[in-house]
């Protein structure tokens, strides 16, 4: 199956790469690389994909001039409505909490970009283990949860969790 943020099925059904982490990652070990990552996704991965033992993740450039991060919730945020901004509290919360897990690994490359994009699943019985390398960033459109490139980024929290490569 050919998985690029969205895939029509053969039912004319579109199956996503959170439809696709969903069905099959399960108790096992999830490795992520990706150069971008939303809230709305880590927050995801607290509450529908956190089932498995190990998570490692690698990000690319994390932004910590509080001015630049501000700019870009602007650009890609697009609706600054009351509903919109409770819900990125909310997810914000649960994102911390999915990175506070002693089962969450994270390191940084902060001198380079990280342009890649990969999502490794390795799981004890082998005929289970996938590997999702493509266009697909950490991201709501990413993962195919939302259709435009909109996104927020959080970055604060990962500089307590996070090891530089």
């Amino acid at each position: 199956m050919l998985l690029d943020n969205k895939t029509i099925t053969a039912l004319n059904q579109p199956f996503t790469v959170v439809d696709f982490l969903k069905q099959y990652t399960e108790t096992s070990r999830l490795d992520l690389v990706t150069g971008f990552f939303s809230v709305n996704a880590l927050a995801l991965l607290k509450t529908e994909i956190n089932d498995a033992e190990k998570f490692r993740l690698i990000l690319g450039k994390i932004m910590s001039d509080e001015n630049e991060q501000n700019k870009v919730i602007d650009l890609l945020n697009g609706d600054a409505g009351i509903a919109s901004v409770l819900q990125l509290s909310q997810n914000a919360r649960k994102a911390v909490e999915f990175l506070e897990q002693l089962k969450v690994e994270v390191k940084t490359v902060q001198k380079n970009f990280c342009h890649a994009k990969a999502y490794i699943y390795k799981d004890k019985d082998v005929r289970k283990n996938y590997r999702i390398i493509g266009s697909s960033n950490l991201t709501d459109s990413g993962l195919g949860m939302r259709d435009s490139g909109k996104g927020h980024s959080i970055q604060s929290h990962l500089l307590h969790k996070t090891k530089h490569i």
